[in-house]
């Protein structure tokens, strides 16, 4: 049975997988992505404050987004990643997934990193996926995150 695309760029992770070469693809668990409105970020985080705050961000992600200039672009870009882990491990925010068990950090290089901790992290374990990489852009009206689980 072929197949029929609704528009030419819908294709799931397994029929990109299935394009990678064999030792690639075999390493990737799964692929997650994810764009957030930054208008909707910073109404929750304006009407909602501290509780929503507390509730999605540790507080190194907060001291990490309160100190730039474009603060809210910042905690649409870590709202994105959350999301886009999730998506990555099939999961969605069932089996007990927090917010935190999540938390985007920068690394040495500046390069995003996640601290994956809690639920998520045993899940992981229990798929024996090792190894995330993330991918993080934003400007202006919009944040976008890439993750990528792998067993390696």
């Amino acid at each position: 049975m072929t197949r029929v695309l609704v528009t030419e760029t819908e294709l799931s992770v397994a029929d990109m997988l299935t394009e990678l070469p064999p030792q690639v693809s075999s390493g990737v668990y799964g692929v997650g992505v994810d764009i957030a409105s930054v208008e909707r970020i910073k109404l929750a985080i304006n009407r909602s404050g501290e509780r929503f705050l507390n509730f999605v961000y540790s507080k190194n992600e907060q001291e990490y987004c309160e100190s730039a200039e474009k603060k809210f672009e910042r905690y649409s870009a870590c709202w994105a990643a959350k999301e886009s882990a999730v998506k990555a491990l099939g999961t969605g925010f069932r089996y007990s997934i927090s917010f935190k068990d999540i938390e985007l950090q920068s690394g040495k290089d500046g390069r995003p990193l996640l601290k994956l901790s809690g639920r998520f992290q045993q899940l992981m374990q229990e798929k024996s996926v090792n190894y995330s990489h993330v991918s993080i852009s934003h400007e202006g009206e919009s944040a976008v995150a890439v993750v990528m689980l792998c067993r390696i």
